[in-house]
């Protein structure tokens, strides 16, 4: 006969007692939640992701967070070992340069496709994130802010191209990259202003579907963030 459990005056058995379901949610999702934890800097690079403390708190079952590893390290956000788990990559030196310069290429691309896919809805999207950076331009915002905000420009130029995919590849290949160098490339007024001159180009040049410009401009934000983080190390 299976026991009761008393709680307060009313007994209940053991198969009457209910606990919190478990979600029933994609590993993509698992997988995007893990990123923005990441990108929030709780998790840091070189930090363990164990499979249970991530069902735990995203109240899931350990298969989606298993396979959301697997997506990660596909993506080259965690590192798998055997008999150890995943381990948030974290790139060498070396490696966050290769990172930012492959990435500039491939944001030149979505420039491109964005001249010729925008939408009326896009323009007013991409000169609205340009405004609230040119409202930034003072020292009382800190450069992580204001780089945020270039993230954000760049990700409405992404949503104009139209190719998910592609635009995914610019986030994963310099996934990293940017805790090393990008807020050191906005530590001054003057490398301030020289931003937010590409990113106005680059909203004109959409604006006219002058692809060429735009893939230029692309790659120059990125060139010109890295080589002001890099002069502000020297």
């Amino acid at each position: 006969m299976p026991r009761v459990k008393q709680i307060g005056e009313i007994a209940i058995a053991p198969h009457e007692i209910r606990t919190t379901p478990r979600r029933r949610v994609s590993a993509e999702h698992v997988a995007s939640q893990v990123v923005a934890l990441i990108e929030s800097r709780e998790f840091q690079p070189g930090d363990r992701l164990r499979e249970q403390e991530l069902a735990d708190r995203f109240n899931v079952s350990r298969g989606p967070v298993r396979e959301a590893l697997r997506i990660l390290e596909a993506r080259s956000v965690v590192h798998i070992e055997p008999m150890r788990g995943a381990t948030i990559t974290r790139l060498s030196d070396d490696e966050a340069l290769d990172a930012v310069a492959s990435s500039a290429a491939l944001f030149g691309v979505v420039c491109r496709l964005a001249c010729t896919r925008r939408t009326d809805v896009d323009l007013e999207k991409i000169e609205s994130k340009v405004s609230q950076l040119e409202a930034m331009g003072d020292e009382t915002c800190s450069p992580r802010e204001f780089f945020l905000q270039t993230l954000r420009i760049g990700r409405a130029v992404g949503q104009a191209a139209r190719s998910p995919r592609l635009m995914q590849m610019v986030e994963d290949i310099r996934f990293g990259a940017p805790d090393y160098f990008g807020p050191l490339g906005f530590t001054s007024e003057k490398f301030r202003n020289e931003a937010l001159r590409n990113w106005k180009a680059m909203r004109v040049a959409i604006t006219e579907r002058d692809a060429p410009t735009a893939e230029a401009i692309g790659r120059k934000v990125h060139d010109d963030a890295l080589a002001a983080a890099l002069l502000a190390v020297a």
